[in-house]
């Protein structure tokens, strides 16, 4: 799908703000609702984006969080990618070239909650061969493109069950019709919009278009690393990754020492390049692993790159 420049300013606005009405992202675009539907409507189906909830683990108090890498029989990957990205709290199913085949992130409030889904719900699935897991200590960098960092503290907000549902639903269609959401929760489409506009004005939730890096440019080689680094190194190493904008983020884990570390660049060589010079340390790092980007099946955090300025 040939993307122009009324494309690109349309993903940025809705970046913006993915919950606007077409009116009003016509009118800051200079042309017709009708064609902004239109656009919309082909950017999702081509899925060059999909429009989500983010939702804040922060506020929500989702803390417990883990990094897995998944070995399957290849004839069940794609219903395995499939299953993963249908649960809320799985926010990243990637597939990868590498010793694994799925890559995943996944967030709950608590490690009894991560533990019951990797126990009861991962090594259940039919066609899972192998897993891996990293528990994340902290996240850098990803989070914050949409929310500012806080500690995770409970009762920060008071959540009730129908606007976990209203999350749920929105983090699947951020665009989802309230009348449908109503009818689905059994409660008047007025409380649907009175509790969405709550959540947004709490900071909950935000509500973005996010890039499918298959289909845009500035996005179309992505790697994870996964570093085994001397403790005494991990600060310093973390300090200096802050400052490349082709980390899109990073995470130190809590059951080893050593950081996974999300990169995007415009083509696989230039990729290799920044690994290359500036990944590959001589000192400090006792084991790296590469796995290359196949597709993206679901992310919550994603962002904009402007094709003007990748």
């Amino acid at each position: 799908m040939k993307i122009n420049k009324t494309d690109y300013k349309l993903i940025r606005e809705l970046h913006k703000n993915g919950s606007s009405s077409y009116s009003a992202l016509a009118d800051k675009l200079g042309i017709t609702a009708k064609t902004v539907a239109k656009r919309v409507e082909r950017l999702l189906a081509e899925q060059v984006i999909s429009i989500r909830a983010q939702p804040n683990p922060y506020k929500l108090e989702l803390s417990a969080c883990a990094f897995i890498a998944i070995k399957t029989d290849l004839s069940k990957n794609g219903q395995i990618c499939r299953h993963l990205a249908e649960n809320f709290h799985v926010n990243l199913v990637q597939t990868v070239f590498g010793r694994f085949d799925i890559l995943a992130i996944v967030y709950f409030p608590d490690l009894e909650k991560l533990h019951k889904f990797i126990d009861d719900e991962l090594y259940a699935l039919d066609g899972v061969l192998q897993i891996e897991i990293f528990f994340i200590k902290e996240v850098f960098k990803r989070y914050e493109r949409f929310f500012e960092k806080e500690l995770y503290t409970k009762g920060r907000l008071r959540i009730k069950e129908t606007d976990w549902n209203l999350i749920k639903a929105l983090a699947r269609d951020g665009r989802a019709n309230p009348a449908v959401l109503a009818k689905d929760a059994g409660i008047h489409v007025s409380t649907v919009y009175r509790r969405i506009e709550a959540l947004l004005e709490d900071g909950a939730i935000k509500i973005s278009a996010i890039p499918n890096p298959s289909r845009l440019t500035p996005y179309s080689a992505n790697a994870y690393v996964i570093l085994e680094a001397a403790p005494v190194e991990v600060k310093k190493i973390c300090t200096n990754l802050h400052q490349y904008p082709e980390v899109h983020f990073f995470m130190t884990l809590s059951n080893r020492s050593g950081i996974i570390i999300c990169i995007h660049s415009k083509d696989n060589e230039t990729l290799f390049r920044f690994i290359q010079k500036k990944i590959s340390y001589p000192n400090g790092f006792v084991h790296t692993e590469t796995f290359i980007r196949a597709m993206v099946h679901k992310t919550y955090y994603g962002w904009f790159i402007d094709p003007n300025m990748a």
